[in-house]
């Protein structure tokens, strides 16, 4: 099984370029209006664009399934390195998972929501223990 070495920002871009080959001034827009109604928030295109440029380094889940939806990609589309990824927030948020040994066994799916629960998580710890570490 090979992986894909690719950035988030140029799987996003190879979906533009996969849908509109020849570019489009409105795909950003189209596409930011699809995520907000899937999410319930209020996406822009700007950063929807920031996202394809690689500016975003962390997109929410909820950001990414919407995407992969508009594009009729599976979420699995953007994990291919999601054992790093899920290592890179463990380390970020200075938690650590008893029994969390491999994390290679998840589906993209439960990966994604494996990330959000440890960026909720990590939120809960700074609100409450404050700016004062």
């Amino acid at each position: 099984m090979t992986r894909d070495r690719r950035s988030l920002a140029d799987r996003i871009d190879a979906l533009f370029a996969e849908r509109w080959p020849e570019g489009s001034r409105a795909a950003t827009v189209e596409v930011a209006a699809f995520v907000s109604q899937a999410t319930g928030r209020d996406i822009d295109r700007q950063y929807i664009y920031r996202i394809r440029a690689g500016k975003v380094r962390k997109v929410d889940g909820r950001v990414l399934e919407a995407i992969a939806a508009f594009f009729g990609k599976p979420l699995g589309y953007f994990s291919a390195n999601t054992d790093d990824e899920v290592a890179a927030v463990l380390r970020e948020s200075r938690l650590q998972l008893a029994g969390l040994r491999a994390t290679s066994d998840l589906t993209p799916a439960a990966h994604a929501e494996l990330r959000e629960l440890m960026d909720i998580a990590r939120q809960v710890l700074d609100d409450e223990v404050g700016p004062e570490r």
